[in-house]
């Protein structure tokens, strides 16, 4: 009975919530269902008790449990925020991914699952009837993961291509490294022939701060409205 009491106690203060959106980015909102989904905390709470009952309640109704669980919530909420707003550059910019590609990762996918748990057709079936999805439902979920890492890939990719690395950066490696541009001579080498030795150098580095600073950009200028 304690279990249940507990379990309910969370279910309750989630279910509260349900109908309204946890948060609002640049006008689309982001439901309390898809903040548990992605907190997983139900399930996270209910394996927790089953070994741990008292420090679970003690996570649960304490003043420093529920301020524990409410940072968690909104750590993963900012994440999600920024990956809509990521998501909402990509179709601004015309990113898509290809329906082809989607398809050939979600049956690699299903494949790998069926092979790991040496699972047939029918056993994998069976399983999800059990959690009341169908394959069709399951090949959904996991293309829209799919589609939304392929898309987010993308437009990393395109934000990266922005970066250049100028002329001055490459003289001033050029300069502070000469003793690795060294020929067999023992005199350093002429930078035109290390030039792009250089770039491929300094523009990881380059476009992983600049992706950096971009998502912090993005994150700064979006109109994002929180109801935790």
């Amino acid at each position: 009975m304690r279990k249940i009491a507990v379990v309910v106690a969370l279910l309750v203060g989630v279910g509260a919530w349900a109908q309204a959106p946890v948060a609002v980015v640049n006008g689309e909102p982001i439901s309390r269902e898809e903040l548990d989904r992605a907190t997983r905390l139900s399930e996270i709470v209910f394996t927790l008790y089953q070994e741990y009952p008292e420090f679970t309640q003690a996570l649960l109704m304490s003043e420093e449990g529920k301020a524990f669980l409410a940072r968690y919530e909104r750590e993963v909420l900012d994440r999600l925020i920024l990956r809509k707003l990521q998501l909402q550059e990509a179709r601004a910019r015309g990113i898509a991914a290809d329906v082809e590609q989607v398809t050939e990762e979600v049956d690699r996918t299903i494949q790998q699952i069926m092979a790991y748990y040496g699972l047939s057709a029918d056993d994998l079936a069976q399983i999800l009837a059990m959690q009341g999805m169908t394959v069709d439902d399951f090949r959904a979920e996991i293309a829209q993961q799919v589609r939304e890492k392929l898309v987010l890939d993308a437009l990393k990719r395109a934000v990266q291509d922005e970066v250049v690395v100028s002329e001055e950066e490459i003289a001033a490696f050029y300069e502070k490294n000469l003793q690795s541009f060294t020929g067999e001579a023992g005199s350093p080498k002429p930078l035109d022939e290390v030039r792009e030795e250089i770039i491929t150098q300094l523009l990881p580095s380059k476009r992983e701060a600049y992706w950096s600073q971009w998502l912090k950009d993005l994150r700064a200028n979006a109109d994002v409205v929180i109801n935790l």
